[in-house]
């Protein structure tokens, strides 16, 4: 798995879009690469990027998500 860098420019950088934009185009090539190695054809290795990376951004969009916890309990338990 490639190593994502870490940003060079403070949140409030007009850099740091860019640079956010420049290393996931490498990293998104790496992936679809990596597919088509695998046995998988170019296109439709690039459109699943594509709809995972839609499907993440619906998921962050929707409202709040919740975590539910066992009635009585701040922490999960195994059963028994």
């Amino acid at each position: 798995m490639q190593k994502i860098t870490s940003p060079h420019f403070n949140v409030d950088d007009l850099r740091r879009e860019a640079e956010c934009c420049r290393v996931f185009d490498e990293i998104a090539r790496t992936i679809v690469i990596s597919a088509i190695n695998a046995g998988w054809r170019e296109g439709e290795a690039a459109l699943a990027l594509a709809d995972a990376a839609e499907r993440y951004v619906l998921y962050l969009a929707s409202p709040v998500r919740l975590q539910f916890l066992p009635a009585n309990s701040n922490s999960p338990s195994g059963p028994g």
